[in-house]
């Protein structure tokens, strides 16, 4: 009770140090910490410890006699080999370790600026300390020094001038070292790992990447050739003690070796291009490593496609590596490895596109026999994503390739195209007709696929130099659209309201818009506006808005379409109108609200003019009114963006110092709406504050309740005045007033958004008392 007492204190109480300095329950506190974590109320007097330190840090002013009484007693705790900290360590007192080690650790980091101090106070001591608790074989217990080691390379790099920053690092350099080699050797699987469940080996996988992004942090101090030297040095030395083993155990001892390579996969990007000592030795030792363990496999193809780029410049070590990478995609548990390595290869890597397009030719072929059999068999078919992954790399080898030699026929360019998009064309057909039992998961691959080879196969952009009768990206993805338009058309009436389907239909087109270019697209805009109408219509799916949105992007700011980007908005609001007949469909439907506001707020953007022109604005701002109560983070930010966008745009024009005509309807226009439809949008945003409507975006960018009401107040600030007092009624008068003032005087947006938070802040404390009062109220009657 005392230790509870005294820990709640140092949270809430800001008490002087001198007064702890001289209780006499700091020396009791310790006297429990010494007799270990038998002793009762250690735990209790490591938590009041850990609160000590980090409430009363070294950098304070006032803090250094505190500071002075502490630091002696904490290293008593851990120096020498009768100190508490190693006994525990011996006895393998799990709850000692831990303990110990957060006192350490904590001491670490609230006394960082001693240790880097210019002053000499034996600092490695500490930095010792918690350099042993990293190396306790518990990763959970070592894994709590972790912060420490992340602060630590942080304020050694902030440390100037140079020339003492260098002084430093030195000074700690071994330390940095060791803690190289226990964090490597805490990146081993545990044995028996392969029985373990899925769940079980994300957890150590998410334990090894924070592992790895501390020896990552000692690149950042040592370099990483340094690193690179020293991890190198121990995975031939680990190479050469399991070669030395019997045979039958060289399968079963790979946990060293893998975990050398994990962590040299982690310092790719510090290690120079012109490394010639280790990296030659990793690439002509993974093509070497059993095939038989599959854990081992995925780090290795990890590790080669982490080097991507020190591959292009060495291609001569490619030649095993493409195989032994393609053969990890049978693989199961290395599969996603490889394919990603080899989609990183061929972007890096100038001279694959040949071989590593016959590869993807066999796992095409492998699919389709697959998909032709009735028995399912047993024949090998990646799993799409890999595929995916694979795919996209092939594209970029054959870009490289036609980018490499431009002389290459138009024949031979069309062969290369035709054997990838051909099999997805195939693929679409096959499924067009009515009779085919094409599932929505197949169809949405077959999407997927097209998808890809649109965004990554990197034809030349058009231009005057390109040679006559070549195929520049732009012509390659028009004609690629159009013909495979009716297909997808058909493919997508079979399961019109299925969401993944429409997600991807809108994704392929997004990025075929965008790839081509607005101008070469110019053909397919009208089809696609059609498309995007009538199956909306036909299934109220979000993603269809959200291509909507995307069309006004890239058109809108073009006169000649700003009709054609109104006529679908139109015809997109109508459809959500008839559907949106009362308050359960908003609910029902949060992403068509979001999305639609948001499509909204991009024709403010890009082609005001005839939305704002129009009847339909006051249509939006009603609906608006009703998708802003809703209890939806995006529908709310999709709502506010819109209305925040909306009369920003009319600050905008009012800030203009002339107007064009269209400017000046414009204007006139929006105000006459706002003065319409504002009063309840203003009533909605008063709720919002007062807590009786949701306050998701209270004032963050892109649409938020404080930026509507700022924007207002400077475009029209009686009308909000009148409109927003008789909604705060209910609200504390001074909180109420001084918010109110802050309209009135006209602050600017960082004192704006202040006042709004305070009154926020006072209207919710104001209801929780009131909600108590109730309570004791209901309770005494």
């Amino acid at each position: 009770a005392v230790l509870s007492c005294m820990q709640s204190w140092i949270r809430i109480v800001d008490m002087e140090p001198g007064l702890l300095e001289r209780t006499m329950l700091l020396p009791w506190m310790f006297d429990l910490l010494v007799g270990g974590s038998t002793n009762g109320g250690f735990e209790m007097a490591v938590d009041v410890l850990v609160e000590l330190l980090r409430t009363y840090p070294s950098d304070r002013r006032g803090n250094e006699g505190l500071v002075r009484v502490i630091i002696p007693r904490v290293m008593a705790l851990g120096g020498g080999d009768l100190s508490p900290f190693e006994k525990a360590v011996k006895e393998e007192d799990e709850d000692g370790m831990r303990g110990y080690c957060r006192i350490f650790t904590e001491m670490g980091e609230s006394y960082l600026s001693l240790i880097l101090s210019h002053e000499e106070m034996n600092q490695q001591s500490l930095v010792e300390l918690v350099l042993r608790c990293s190396a306790i074989p518990d990763k959970e217990i070592a894994g709590i020094t972790l912060h420490f080691w992340y602060r630590f390379v942080i304020g050694l790099e902030d440390l100037e001038p140079y020339e003492y920053r260098q002084i430093r690092i030195d000074s700690f350099a071994p330390q940095l070292i060791r803690l190289l080699s226990i964090c490597t050797h805490l990146l081993r699987y545990p044995a028996g790992v392969d029985d373990l469940s899925p769940d079980r080996i994300d957890d150590i996988e998410g334990v090894r990447f924070y592992f790895a992004d501390t020896i990552e942090d000692c690149c950042r101090l040592l370099g990483g050739e340094i690193v690179l030297r020293n991890t190198g040095d121990q995975l031939q030395e680990e190479c050469r003690r399991v070669t030395s083993l019997p045979q039958e155990r060289q399968l079963s001892d790979w946990h060293g070796i893998e975990a050398f390579l994990y962590a040299i996969q982690a310092i790719s990007m510090y290690v120079p291009s012109d490394e010639t000592q280790m990296i030659p030795f990793v690439m002509n030792l993974i093509p070497q490593l059993p095939t038989q363990v599959p854990l081992l496999r995925a780090t290795a193809c990890l590790t080669v496609g982490k080097y991507a780029a020190w591959l292009g410049l060495h291609p001569e070590c490619l030649q095993p590596l493409l195989p032994y990478l393609a053969r990890g995609l049978s693989i199961p548990k290395c599969a996603s490895a490889s394919a990603v390595a080899i989609r990183e290869v061929c972007e890096r890597c100038q001279c694959l596109g040949d071989a590593v397009l016959q590869l993807y030719d066999g796992i095409v072929a492998a699919r389709e026999q697959h998909r032709g059999s009735n028995s399912g068999g047993d024949e090998f078919v990646l799993d799409l994503k890999n595929e995916l992954e694979v795919l996209e790399g092939v594209c970029k080898a054959i870009s490289h390739k036609l980018k490499d030699d431009p002389s290459m026929s138009p024949d031979i360019i069309s062969g290369y195209i035709n054997r990838l998009a051909q099999p997805v064309i195939g693929g679409l057909k096959a499924m067009a007709p009515p009779e085919n039992p094409a599932s929505p998961k197949q169809i949405s691959s077959e999407i997927s696929r097209l998808t890809v080879l649109v965004q990554h196969l990197r034809l030349p952009r058009p231009s005057p130099q390109l040679a006559p009768g070549v195929l520049n990206r732009s012509d390659f993805i028009l004609s690629l659209m159009q013909e495979t338009w009716s297909i997808l058309d058909a493919v997508s009436q079979k399961y019109p309201r299925d969401f993944n389907c429409a997600e991807k239909l809108c994704r392929l087109h997004k990025h075929a818009l965008r790839e081509c270019g607005a101008a070469h697209y110019t053909p397919m805009l009208e089809p696609l506006i059609e498309q995007i109408v009538k199956k909306f219509s036909q299934s109220f799916l979000s993603p269809y808005i959200y291509l909507s949105s995307v069309c006004i992007c890239e058109y809108g700011r073009v006169p000649a379409h700003s009709q054609q980007m109104y006529d679908m908005v139109a015809k997109i609001s109508s459809t959500v109108f008839y559907a949106f007949r009362g308050t359960d469909d908003f609910i029902a439907n949060p992403d068509v609200v979001e999305e639609f506001f948001f499509m909204a707020s991009k024709m403010v953007y890009y082609c005001p003019g005839p939305l704002i022109q129009s009847n339909l604005l006051n249509s939006m701002l009603q609906c608006a009114a009703v998708g802003m109560k809703l209890h939806h983070r995006d529908a709310n930010r999709g709502t506010l963006n819109f209305l925040e966008s909306l009369v920003s745009y009319g600050l905008k024009l009012r800030s203009k110092p002339s107007l064009d005509v269209v400017e000046q309807a414009n204007r006139e226009a929006l105000e006459r709406t706002i003065y319409v439809e504002g009063q309840p949008l203003v009533a909605n945003l008063a709720q919002s504050l007062l807590g009786d409507l949701p306050l998701y975006r209270l004032d963050s960018g892109s649409g938020s309740i404080a930026g509507v009401l700022f924007f207002l107040n400077k475009l029209c600030p009686d009308l909000l005045m009148q409109w927003i007092q008789p909604p705060l009624m209910s609200a504390p008068d001074h909180a109420k007033n001084v918010f109110l003032g802050s309209l009135a005087n006209q602050v600017d947006r960082d004192d704006f958004n202040s006042s709004v938070r305070k009154f926020t802040s006072v209207c919710e404390r104001s209801r929780k008392r009131q909600g108590n009062t109730g309570e004791d109220s209901g309770n005494t009657r």
